[in-house]
């Protein structure tokens, strides 16, 4: 949650400075330049430097604080959450080098020193938060965590580096999940499944939106025409083949059993199960439209994975086609 709060509040500030700094002479809010604009490269540097600064303290004093202090510790978090938090790790640091990318590159800063100094940053982002869950006595630090993160930022670093574009793109989307107010009994004592998922959870749009691990989709989201670029007259330019990775009825982090008034809840035909997804999606920066603040849009918005029809798989050995899947 701390993680995705940090790239939202990055992502708005980084676009109101930059909507309200001084312009270079001539130059337009939206336009690339092609030598670095010492302006626009302080405006980003102190927008960043704050930020990152504000949120440390900010979580070290409204999170971490509220749990015991410990020597630095390791712990082994793999399987919690059905690894929809791993995903969620490698999509937040893709999502953080994407952002600090364009903005060096608004700054004139080549692509290769851009892609140099947006690694950096969300590898000091990433691994700044990881060092406070290392020093709690709740949780530790997770090489898995670490792994996901890394993998996330060179999937951004390493296209950049080799094609100066992203062929393959992470994208993210969410469809609230209606739990069940069916009521559940054990010795007198009463709960529901949706009881438990708001205790997991919580009930505001934003909160279900970040820790609702039920209602998120992970992808990957390929484009045709930039892989296959021998036959690229096959595909649209916009067209992409999307796999995705998502969890269902996960309650908790290892099971879906539940403690209220003393006694154990553990509803019945409610199997937690991983997911994997084939769709089609739409690559929004493939669109060609001539307006720079709309292509700045579709830039932003292109992390987010376009409903298609989409082909299920599950572990519980199931196959399902969805008409119309986000």
């Amino acid at each position: 949650m701390s993680k995705f709060s940090f790239l939202t509040a990055l992502f708005i500030i980084l676009s109101i400075t930059s909507s309200f700094s001084q312009q270079e002479k001539k130059l337009s809010i939206f336009s690339t330049p092609d030598t670095l604009q010492k302006k626009r490269a302080l405006t980003v540097g102190i927008t960043a430097a704050t930020l990152y600064t504000g949120t440390i303290i900010g979580l070290n004093e409204f999170w971490y604080k509220g749990f015991p202090k410990t020597s630095f510790q390791t712990f082994n978090d793999w399987g919690e959450w059905e690894n929809m938090d791993k995903y969620g790790h490698a999509f937040s640091a893709y999502f953080e080098t994407k952002l600090f990318f364009h903005a060096s590159r608004w700054t004139g800063l080549s692509s290769k020193k851009s892609t140099i100094a947006a690694i950096a940053f969300s590898t000091l982002a990433q691994t700044s938060i990881e060092v406070l869950d290392g020093h709690s006595a709740r949780w530790g630090w997770s090489w898995h965590d670490v792994a996901y993160n890394t993998g996330g930022t060179l999937l951004f670093g390493i296209q950049q580096f080799v094609w100066e574009e992203q062929k393959i793109k992470m994208k993210f989307s969410y469809t609230p999940v209606s739990y069940s107010a069916e009521t559940l009994s054990s010795n007198n004592q009463t709960s529901t499944i949706r009881d438990r998922a708001e205790e997991s959870f919580g009930t505001g749009v934003a909160e279900r939106l970040i820790k609702d691990y039920n209602a998120q989709t992970i992808w990957l989201s390929l484009n045709l025409q930039s892989i296959f670029a021998s036959n690229n007259e096959k595909f649209p330019p916009w067209l992409n083949l999307a796999v995705g990775y998502g969890a269902e009825n996960v309650l908790g982090a290892f099971g879906n059993g539940w403690v209220r008034s003393g006694e154990r809840f553990n509803p019945a035909n409610f199997e937690r199960h991983q997911q994997l997804f084939f769709s089609f999606d739409i690559d929004l920066e493939k669109i060609p439209v001539r307006n720079k603040a709309l292509r700045g849009l579709f830039k932003i918005l292109n992390i987010i994975k376009i409903p298609s029809p989409t082909l299920e798989f599950n572990t519980l050995g199931q196959r399902n086609f969805h008409w119309l899947y986000f």
